[in-house]
């Protein structure tokens, strides 16, 4: 009979196998670290366009030939639009003006905007004097700020649309 040896390990082993953990677990941590900054480029790309974009409304705002359909001035004494925080992440537009606002609509300015507003109803509204509508701006690690909407409103059921730039102040 010829014994067999030990399944001891040796000490070359020993080391060998702890070297196989330790590079198995810098490997993940590199992924990890390279997954982290990726979300974080990601973040900031989007932050950096939502700036671009900003400026770009900015300087067509200031440009004197500027086409009007780009923001409609308001009617003074008409329908006017102020924002106020209702609780958390639920904002009020509220029509401050003495006349009814038809088929008062909400949307982002931005696209980072768009991606962090949510409207409670939908569908169009029509808002009387001091008749409100819900939304909400998602604040999160990435989407935090102040933010930007779009008004779009008729002062008539069948007039032209006006539309008006609202900043949404940072909670």
């Amino acid at each position: 009979m010829n014994p067999t040896p030990a399944a001891d390990p040796t000490t070359y082993e020993s080391w060998s196998l702890a070297a196989q953990w330790v590079g198995s677990g810098a490997a993940v941590a590199a992924v990890l670290v390279a997954v982290l900054f990726g979300y974080l480029t990601l973040a900031s790309s989007r932050r950096s366009k939502d700036a671009q974009q900003r400026a770009t409304l900015v300087a067509a705002l200031d440009d004197p030939n500027r086409p009007q359909s780009v923001l409609a001035e308001h009617d003074a004494g008409r329908a006017d639009f102020t924002i106020r925080q209702k609780a958390g992440e639920t904002w009020l537009l509220v029509n401050e003006g003495p006349d009814i606002a038809y088929l008062v609509g909400i949307e982002g300015l931005t696209d980072l905007d768009k991606h962090r507003l949510q409207e409670i109803a939908q569908d169009p509204t029509s808002l009387g004097a001091g008749e409100a509508k819900e939304f909400v701006l998602v604040s999160r690690f990435t989407l935090s700020g102040p933010a930007n909407v779009v008004v779009s409103y008729r002062l008539e059921p069948g007039g032209s649309e006006l539309r008006r730039v609202l900043q949404v102040p940072a909670p």
